[in-house]
């Protein structure tokens, strides 16, 4: 016996004893598969894999196995990497595969063992060497069907991640799809078939880069379904979201990973209004202030989003309520803006403008009487006070190139 070389363990006694097995090869790769079906969970039941699968794989391993001893040969590994990359495509758990191996490779030498004691052709010294022999072989199919299983894992996985992404594309680009359709996506994309979901966009930091990394993993672990798409300026999803707790789970997930702005959608509930929701998370994005990272809920910035909805209309809204004061020098135009948006922010109240600001609250009425005085606008008249909000959020949003 070869018991140096890991890929032969013929020796004497033991070929024959193999040949006797070869022959009643399918009635032991039966009893195998049966092993191999009461012993590991994954196979027992209505397994994916069916038992004349488990039957036909189990006969093919065991047969180039037994080959391997009588002919004095080096194993024949093609039937444990074909059975790997099997069962990877069928989704079968590693783990579950490698116990498969352990129970035939046992079974064989215990088979072998018995019809030993039946002979005076084969010692004890030579069933010891055999051993070792077949449990090395044992790791070399373990080794060529784990390789062979992961290889096919990872082609799976960038097949199935490149369907999954032509199908959020389909959703986004608001393609003509029929109730039937959408249902296939959702299944395939692993979401509900109903709402309420939520589209995100997040600005990526470089052409081409995911905005948001490993974002589809940290809101599954919360229970919060997603699939996602990369887009050359975007990293967009679309998230499943059961309740208002999940919406604030989203919102802390996003906040942790956003490098740059993130916009969320309203809540939607059917999957073709997908590409409507991406509009308006756009619009939510553009609604953040430029440069700041954070995450920004459509439904939240109300005069933020009616700001950046029509872009050049309110350019002109801007310009024609703000003009005087944005045509002053950049420093003074600069000091009443930000006085606007403190005293706006903190409910028209100067004192706490002014702490804010760390002024006298007497410099903040000060300021908020000129910015008065050169837009006509007086702040005590809602209306007034209304128009010089909205030009406010467009002046920040939407700066002039010009200006």
């Amino acid at each position: 016996m070869t018991g140096n070389d890991p890929g032969k363990v013929a020796g004497p006694g033991l070929v024959d004893l193999a040949g006797q097995l070869l022959t009643v090869l399918d009635e032991f790769s039966a009893h195998i598969a049966g092993q191999i079906r009461e012993r590991v969970s994954f196979y027992a039941g209505e397994s994916i894999v069916s038992p004349e699968d488990l039957r036909l794989s189990c006969r093919a391993n065991a047969e180039f196995v037994l080959h391997s001893m009588r002919d004095d040969r080096e194993a024949d590994i093609s039937a444990a990497q074909r059975t790997g990359r099997l069962r990877a495509v069928q989704g079968v758990p590693l783990p579950s595969v490698m116990s498969a191996f352990r129970i035939m490779f046992s079974l064989i030498w215990t088979r072998l063992v018995e019809q030993a004691r039946g002979t005076v052709t084969v010692s004890s010294d030579v069933l010891v060497d055999a051993a070792s022999g077949i449990w090395a072989v044992h790791d070399m199919f373990a080794e060529a069907m784990a390789s062979a299983y992961r290889e096919a894992a990872m082609a799976q996985a960038l097949r199935d991640e490149r369907e999954r992404s032509a199908l959020v594309a389909a959703l986004l680009e608001g393609r003509v799809l029929e109730d039937a359709t959408v249902w296939e996506i959702a299944d395939l994309l692993r979401l509900p078939r109903v709402g309420p979901f939520v589209v995100v966009a997040a600005e990526s930091p470089q052409i081409g880069s995911e905005a948001l990394p490993h974002v589809e993993t940290g809101l599954r672990v919360r229970g919060i379904g997603s699939a996602w798409r990369l887009l050359p300026e975007m990293h967009v999803g679309v998230v499943r979201l059961p309740g208002e707790p999940d919406r604030r789970q989203l919102g802390d997930v996003l906040s942790g990973l956003a490098q740059r702005r993130v916009g969320v959608s309203p809540p939607y509930q059917r999957l073709t209004e997908t590409a409507t929701a991406l509009r308006l998370a756009r619009i939510a994005v553009a609604a953040a202030r430029p440069g700041s990272p954070g995450v920004s809920f459509f439904d939240d910035h109300p005069l933020a989003v009616a700001a950046v909805s029509a872009p050049d209309a309110m350019r002109r809204v801007s310009r024609t309520v703000l003009g005087t004061v944005l045509d002053l020098p950049a420093e003074q135009s600069a000091v009443l803006l930000e006085t606007l948006t403190a005293w706006l922010d903190n409910g028209g109240s100067a004192e706490a403008a002014a702490q804010q600001m760390y002024c006298h609250p007497n410099t903040v009425r000060q300021r908020l009487r000129k910015l008065e005085s050169c837009t006509g606008r007086p702040l005590a008249d809602p209306r007034a006070a209304a128009e010089l909000s909205l030009a406010l959020q467009a002046a920040i949003l939407l700066p002039d190139p010009q200006t």
